[in-house]
C-alpha cells in the first residue's frame, strides 16, 4: 500500500523528476491491471487510519476498473465474487466509518467518487445478486423502507432520532450517480448496456422506486427546517427521476402538500419550483397531463407565487414557461385531447397568461428570458390559427395589444449598464469592439430573441405592430427635438417620455427605427420612391401626425424624423454608431431625400462622427464612413474633397504598434477605412484635376517621406530586427494602397484585341500612383526577407493593377521576383490567386509580362512540393497548406489556358521546359489519389492543353468552348460553307503580344515534343490511374476525374480525326492537322492513328483482349459525353 501511495504522489507531484514520474505513472497503470491490484486498493481505500486523499481517489478508480472488466452484466472475467466482495467491505466502511464527524471531514470528491463506485456495483448486480441495493441504501441511512402507494400516513414511521444526516447526505449522491450512469442520454452506452439498464429501470419500477418516494418524502418532511442543504438534494433528485417513474408516486396528496408548501420556505423554494417544473414537463399522453395539471391547480398556485427575488422569479418562469408549453401540446393535439380537454386547456392557457406577461415585465432579462419559449409557441399557435382564417379571441387580441409594448420596452438598455468612459480606451486598442464586451454579447442576443417575437407580431397583427412602433419612435424623436438629449443621464430628465431624452431611450428610438426597417426590407416592402416626404431641414414633425401602414412613407418619415431631430448630437457610445449604422442600411432614403447627404455628412466629421469622444466607436465610425460616401458619391460630394481631406486628415498619422493582437494591426486596421474614404472622395471625374493632384500629394507625402526617412536613417537590417519600424514600413505601403483602392477599377475590354481601353485617370493622377507603385518596389527589394513587407506590397500592387490597368504591369515582374524569393507557402497560395487574377483580366495584354512570371513562379511550386518529396510534411497543418498549394497551382495553369494565354508557354524562354512543367502535373498530380480534387484539376488541365497545342495549335478558336461536340460542329459547318466573321482572336493576339509566329518551325517542334509526351505518358495515365486499388469509384470527387479523363481520351480520338475547321468557315485542309495523330479527311475509323494505337498497342499491352479493345475504341468514336462516361466507368470496373 506505501509504494502505491507514493506512486500516485510521484505520478501527480508537478515537481517529480520526469523519469520518476513515468516510472510512478507505469506502477500506477500496473496496480489497475494486475488480477490483485483491486483487492490492495480496497485495503488501502478501507484502512484506518486513513491514507492520502490521492491514493484513496486512485484506489477507488482501480476497483471501478476491476467493476468496469466483468461487462454490462457484471459477470465476465469470474467477476460476481470479486464485486460482491467490494460490495460488502465498502458497504461495512460506510456503515462503521461514516459517523458525522468522519463524514463531514471526508473530501467531497471522494465522497462522489464512493457514491459513483456504489452506482456501478448497483448496475452490475442488480437485481441479480444485489436484489436489496435501494432497501440497504435506504436502511443505511436510518429511513425505514417502506414501499407502496404514499399516504397521509406515509411519514410517520420515521423519527430525526432515528434519520443519520451524513448518510443521507450518501444515499442522496448515490441515487444522483445511479441516474447518471442508468439515464443520463448524455452519456454514450452500448446496446448491451441500454438493454441492462432497461431490465434495471424495470426491476426497479416493481418495488424499489416506490421506497426511494418515500425516503425521499421522509427527508422533505423531517430534515426541510433542519437540514434544507439535503433536503433540496432531495428536490433535485425528485426532480431528476421522475421522468421515468410513475407520476403517481410524486403526484398525490401527501407530496403535494409538502412540495407547496415548499414553495414558500425561503431557503427551498427555488428548488422546490425547479421540481415542479419537472414533473409538469414530463412525457405523457395528452389527456393525463391534463388531468395531472387540473389536479396540481397549478395555474392558481403560480399566482399566489411572491417573484420578487430574482432567483426564485427565474424559477417561477421556467415552471410557468413549461406549464404554458404543455398546456399548448393539449390544446393542438386533436387526436388523443378531447375538444372538451383542449377547450379546457385552452381556458387554463389564458389564465397563465396575465402571469407570462408579469415575468416578461420582469427587470431582470434571466427572468423575462425564461419565459420567451411559451411566448414563442403562443405566437406560433396565434399564426396557425391566422393561416386558418380563424379569429382571435378577444383574450388573445388583449394578449397581443399587452405584449408587443412590454417586449419594445425590453429592448432598452438597463440604466445601470456598464459603458467604457471615454479614457477607458487607448489609442492603442480602439479597435476593440464593443460587442466583444460578454455583457454587450449578452445584451444583443437578448435583443435577437426579442426581435424574432416582435417580428411574430408583425405577422399576426400589423395595424397593432405599425401603431406601436411607429407611435413609440415618433414620441422619442419629438421629445428630442423638443428637450434634446443627454449623453449623462440614461433615464429621461423627467421621468419616462418627458423632459429632456435620456440616452437609453434614445438609443431605443434608433434600434426601433432599424428594426421597422428591417422589418420591411425582409418582406420586400421597402422601396423608395422619388418623392420627398419631407424636408429635413425644415419644420420639425408633429408627433400627432396619424400613424400609417408599415409602409416606405411612413419609415422615411421616421428617417427624416431621426435626422433633424438632433439626436446624433448625444456623445454617448451607443448612439452614433447605430444612427450612422441607418443610414448606411437604408442609403435608398437619400435618392428621395438628397439635401440630407450634406447634414449628414456634415454629422460624421464632426464630434459625434468620427472624432467621437470614445476611442472604442471610432473605428465603427471610421467604417460607416467610407460606406457612406461610397454610396452617395455620385450626389455631389467632390466639391466637399478638400473639406473632407482637411477634416480627417490629422487622424491620418500612423503610430506603429508592434503589441497588437496577433493577426491584427491594432487602430491602424481602421485607419485604413480614412485613407480608403479619401481615395474615394478623390475618385469622381467632375473633381478639379488640379486638386485632385495637390490632394494626393498631400496624403501621399506623409507616406513617402516617413518611409524614405525611416530607409534612410537605418540599414536593412536594423529595419528588419524593430518590430516598430518594420511595422511602420508596411502601414506605409498599406496605407498607399488604401488611397488608391478608393478609385474605380479600369475597364478593360477583355474581348477585343486592342491596345487597351482608354483609361479613366488623368496623367498626373497616374504619375502620383506610380510613384508609389516604385516606391513599393523598393522597399521590398530591400526588404523582402520581411513577411509584413511582403504582405503589403502584393496588397498595394494589387489594388494599383486593378486600378491603373496596364501602366502598372511593368511593376509585376519585380513584384513576383521579389516575393517569389522568400515567401512562404501560404503567401505562395495568395500570390498564385493574385496571378491567376491578373491573366484574366489583362487578357491578352499581359501575355509578355506572364511569360516572363511563368518559370520562377513554377520553380518555386515545384521547390516546395519536392521538398516534401524528400522530407514529409512537417505536421498536418503543412500537409493541408501543400495539398491546397497543388490546387492552387493547377488552378492557376487552368486560368492561364482559360484566358487564352497558352501560347505564354510556347515563348522561347519557356517552351524548352513544357515537358518539364508538363510531367509532374501527368505523373505526380494526376495519379495522386489522397486528392481527387487535385487528380480532377491535373487532368483537365491536360485537357486544355491538347486543345491548345494538339487540336487548334494556331489559335482559331478560344479554348473555353473548344469541346469534341464543339469541334464536330465546326466541322460540319465548314463542310456546309458557313462562314464566320474575320477577326482575330485572343490566343493569337498574345501570340502577336510574345512575338510569336505559330506556324514557325520552331513552335511546330515544341508541340511535336508535347504530342509525343502525350503519347507516351499521358494516355497510359488515362487508363492507369482509375483501376489503381485507392482509386474509389463511387467517391463523388472520383467520378469527375473519370470525367476529365474520359474529355481527354474523346478530344484525342478528335485530334486523330480530320483537323478542325478555320475561324472564318474556310476550307479544312488550310487549318494544320496534328502531324503525330492525323489521317486524311473522310477516313475510317481503322485509319486513325490515335483509335489504332488504342485498339492494336496501348490496351493490348495493359492486358485488354483484342475485341475489347476494339469494342472500346468504337464507344469512344460514337458515344456522346455522358454515355461514353458511363461505358468508361463499366469498362474500368470490369477490367481494374
Amino acid at each position: 500500500m506505501e509504494q502505491i501511495e507514493e506512486a500516485v504522489r510521484c505520478a501527480l507531484d508537478p515537481n517529480s523528476v520526469q523519469n520518476v514520474k513515468i516510472q510512478a505513472t507505469q506502477y500506477c497503470e500496473h496496480v489497475k491491471a494486475s488480477p490483485e491490484g483491486w483487492q490492495v486498493c480496497l485495503e488501502l481505500f478501507t484502512k484506518v487510519p486513513q491514507r492520502a486523499p490521492e491514493a484513496r481517489l486512485f484506489a477507488l478508480q482501480v476497483i471501478e476498473a476491476m467493476i468496469g472488466s466483468a461487462g454490462a452484466r457484471g459477470d465476465a472475467n469470474d467477476a460476481v465474487s470479486k464485486i460482491n466482495m467490494a460490495r460488502k467491505t465498502l458497504l461495512e466502511f460506510v456503515s462503521r466509518q461514516y459517523s458525522a464527524t468522519t463524514y463531514h471531514n471526508e473530501l467531497p470528491f471522494i465522497k462522489n467518487t464512493l457514491a459513483h463506485t456504489f452506482s456501478l456495483i448497483a448496475l452490475a448486480t442488480y437485481p441479480s445478486q444485489w436484489p436489496t441495493f435501494v432497501k440497504d441504501m435506504v436502511l443505511l441511512a436510518g429511513l425505514p423502507a417502506k414501499s407502496g402507494p404514499l399516504t397521509e400516513d406515509s411519514t410517520k414511521a420515521a423519527s430525526n432520532t432515528e434519520i443519520n444526516p451524513p448518510l443521507v447526505d450518501f444515499l442522496l449522491r448515490v441515487l444522483s450517480s445511479l441516474d447518471e450512469v442508468l439515464v443520463n442520454p448524455t452519456v454514450p452506452r452500448s446496446t448491451d448496456e441500454i438493454a441492462r439498464n432497461t431490465q434495471i429501470k424495470d426491476a426497479m419500477r416493481i418495488q424499489d422506486v416506490s421506497m426511494m418516494a418515500h425516503a425521499w418524502l421522509d427527508v422533505l418532511v423531517h430534515m426541510s427546517a433542519t437540514q434544507p442543504d439535503l433536503a433540496g438534494a432531495a428536490l433535485r433528485l425528485v426532480g431528476t427521476y421522475v421522468s421515468w417513474i410513475d407520476i403517481g408516486l410524486i403526484v398525490n396528496q401527501p407530496f403535494i402538500n409538502i412540495l407547496f408548501g415548499l414553495l414558500k420556505t425561503p431557503a427551498l423554494r427555488c428548488q422546490a419550483c425547479h421540481c415542479l417544473a419537472e414533473i409538469v414537463g414530463k412525457g405523457m399522453r395528452a389527456m393525463d397531463k391534463l388531468y395531472m395539471l387540473q389536479f396540481l391547480d397549478i395555474v392558481n398556485v403560480m399566482k399566489q407565487l411572491d417573484i420578487d427575488e430574482v432567483e426564485f422569479a427565474e424559477e417561477a418562469g421556467k415552471l410557468a414557461n413549461v406549464t404554458g408549453v404543455e398546456l399548448l401540446g393539449i390544446r393542438s393535439d386533436k387526436e388523443t385531447a378531447t375538444p372538451d380537454a383542449r377547450v379546457a386547456a385552452d381556458g387554463m392557457l389564458e389564465e397563465l397568461m396575465p402571469l407570462i406577461l408579469r415575468l416578461l415585465m420582469h427587470e431582470y432579462d434571466e427572468v423575462s428570458s425564461s419565459v420567451f419559449a411559451v411566448i414563442t409557441e403562443i405566437l406560433g399557435m396565434l399564426k396557425r390559427l391566422q393561416r386558418e382564417d380563424v379569429a382571435l379571441s378577444a383574450a388573445q387580441q388583449e394578449f397581443l395589444s399587452r405584449l408587443l409594448p412590454i417586449l419594445v420596452e425590453k429592448l432598452k438598455y438597463g440604466e445601470d449598464y456598464s459603458w467604457p468612459s471615454p479614457s477607458d480606451a487607448s489609442t492603442a486598442d480602439a479597435d476593440a469592439s464593443l460587442d466583444d464586451d460578454d455583457e454587450e454579447a449578452i445584451f444583443s442576443e437578448l435583443r435577437r430573441n426579442l426581435r424574432t417575437l416582435i417580428d411574430a407580431i408583425a405577422v399576426i397583427a400589423p395595424g397593432l405592430y405599425d401603431n406601436v412602433m411607429l407611435m413609440t419612435v415618433q414620441n422619442i424623436f419629438s421629445q428630442c427635438n423638443q428637450y434634446g438629449v443627454s449623453a449623462d443621464n440614461a433615464a429621461d430628465e423627467g421621468g419616462n417620455g418627458s423632459g429632456k431624452l435620456g440616452w437609453v431611450r434614445a438609443e431605443l428610438g434608433i434600434y426601433l427605427t432599424q428594426a421597422y426597417g428591417d422589418r420591411l426590407v425582409s418582406t420586400k416592402n421597402l422601396r423608395f420612391g422619388s418623392t420627398k416626404n419631407g424636408q429635413v431641414n425644415g419644420s420639425s414633425h408633429s408627433s400627432s401626425k396619424a400613424v400609417g401602414n408599415s409602409s416606405t412613407e411612413s419609415f422615411a418619415e421616421l428617417l427624416t424624423m431621426m435626422i433633424q431631430s438632433g439626436i446624433v448630437e448625444c456623445a454617448h457610445p451607443s448612439i452614433s454608431p447605430l444612427y450612422f449604422e441607418n443610414l448606411v442600411r437604408f442609403s435608398g432614403y437619400f435618392e428621395a431625400h438628397r439635401e440630407a447627404v450634406t447634414q449628414v455628412l456634415k454629422s460624421l466629421l464632426g464630434g459625434t462622427g468620427v472624432r467621437h469622444l470614445h476611442m472604442a466607436v471610432r473605428p465603427r465610425i471610421w467604417y460607416l464612413l467610407r460606406r457612406f460616401i461610397e454610396q452617395h458619391l455620385s450626389m455631389g460630394l467632390a466639391i466637399y474633397s478638400s473639406d473632407f481631406i482637411s477634416a480627417v486628415s490629422d487622424m491620418l498619422e500612423i503610430n506603429a504598434n508592434p503589441s497588437s493582437t496577433p493577426g491584427s494591426h491594432g487602430i491602424f486596421d481602421s485607419q485604413l477605412y480614412l485613407f480608403e474614404a479619401c481615395g474615394i472622395m478623390l475618385a469622381p471625374s467632375d473633381l478639379d484635376d488640379g486638386t485632385r493632384t495637390t490632394l494626393l500629394q498631400h496624403l501621399f507625402s506623409p507616406l513617402f517621406s516617413g518611409a524614405q526617412a525611416l530607409m534612410n536613417a537605418k540599414s536593412a537590417e536594423q529595419i528588419l530586427q524593430e518590430p516598430r519600424s518594420l511595422l511602420q514600413i508596411h502601414h506605409y505601403i498599406f496605407a498607399i494602397g488604401a488611397v488608391i483602392g478608393g478609385f474605380p477599377n479600369i475597364r478593360v475590354d477583355s474581348k477585343t484585341t486592342s491596345a487597351g481601353a482608354p483609361n479613366q485617370l488623368s496623367t498626373n493622377t497616374v504619375q502620383v500612383f506610380l510613384k508609389g507603385a516604385e516606391m513599393c518596389i523598393a522597399i521590398l527589394e530591400v526588404l523582402r526577407t520581411s513577411q509584413l513587407v511582403r504582405e503589403a506590397s502584393r496588397a498595394t500592387l494589387s489594388r494599383m493593377l486593378s486600378v491603373l490597368g496596364t501602366e502598372a504591369l511593368p511593376y509585376l515582374p519585380r513584384l513576383i521576383d521579389n516575393l517569389v524569393r522568400n515567401c512562404a507557402v501560404e503567401e505562395l497560395l495568395d500570390l498564385l490567386g493574385l496571378i491567376g487574377l491578373v491573366v484574366f483580366k489583362f487578357k491578352p495584354y499581359v501575355a509578355p509580362t506572364a511569360s516572363k512570371l511563368l518559370l520562377p513562379v513554377i520553380s518555386k511550386v515545384y521547390g516546395f512540393l519536392d521538398k516534401v518529396a524528400h522530407e514529409g510534411a512537417a505536421g498536418t497543418d503543412e500537409a493541408v497548406l501543400l495539398q491546397d498549394l497543388r490546387k492552387a497551382y493547377l488552378s492557376l495553369i487552368g486560368a492561364i489556358f482559360n484566358a487564352d494565354l497558352d501560347n505564354i508557354f510556347l515563348d522561347p524562354q519557356n517552351s524548352q521546359h513544357l515537358v518539364l512543367i508538363f510531367q509532374p502535373i501527368a505523373t505526380q498530380l494526376a495519379v495522386d489519389h489522397s486528392n481527387a480534387q487535385c487528380q480532377r484539376l491535373a487532368f483537365n488541365v491536360i485537357f486544355k492543353a491538347i486543345q491548345a497545342w494538339v487540336v487548334d495549335p494556331l489559335g482559331y478558336h478560344t479554348l473555353a468552348t473548344l469541346t469534341p461536340a464543339a469541334v464536330a460542329a465546326l466541322n460540319s459547318s465548314a463542310r456546309a460553307g458557313t462562314r464566320s466573321a474575320d477577326r482575330q482572336m485572343l490566343r493569337q493576339a498574345a501570340a502577336q503580344a510574345l512575338g510569336l509566329d505559330l506556324a514557325s518551325n520552331n513552335a511546330k517542334d515544341v508541340r511535336d515534343q508535347f504530342k509525343q509526351f502525350v503519347m507516351s505518358t499521358v494516355v497510359r495515365s488515362c487508363f492507369e490511374t482509375p483501376t489503381q486499388p485507392q482509386f474509389q469509384m463511387s467517391d463523388a470527387q472520383s467520378s469527375l476525374v473519370v470525367s476529365e479523363i474520359a474529355g481527354v481520351l474523346q478530344l484525342l480520338l478528335v485530334a486523330g480525326m480530320p483537323a478542325i475547321a478555320h475561324g472564318d468557315g474556310s476550307a479544312i485542309a488550310e487549318m494544320e492537322a496534328p502531324q503525330l495523330l492525323s489521317v486524311p479527311i473522310g477516313g475510317e475509323l481503322g485509319q486513325n492513328q490515335f483509335a489504332s494505337y488504342l485498339s492494336t498497342v496501348l490496351l493490348p499491352s495493359m492486358g485488354c483482349p483484342e475485341n475489347m479493345a476494339a469494342e472500346f475504341v468504337q464507344a469512344l468514336s460514337t458515344l456522346g459525353q455522358r454515355q461514353f462516361k458511363k461505358y468508361f466507368v463499366a469498362f474500368l470496373t470490369n477490367n481494374s
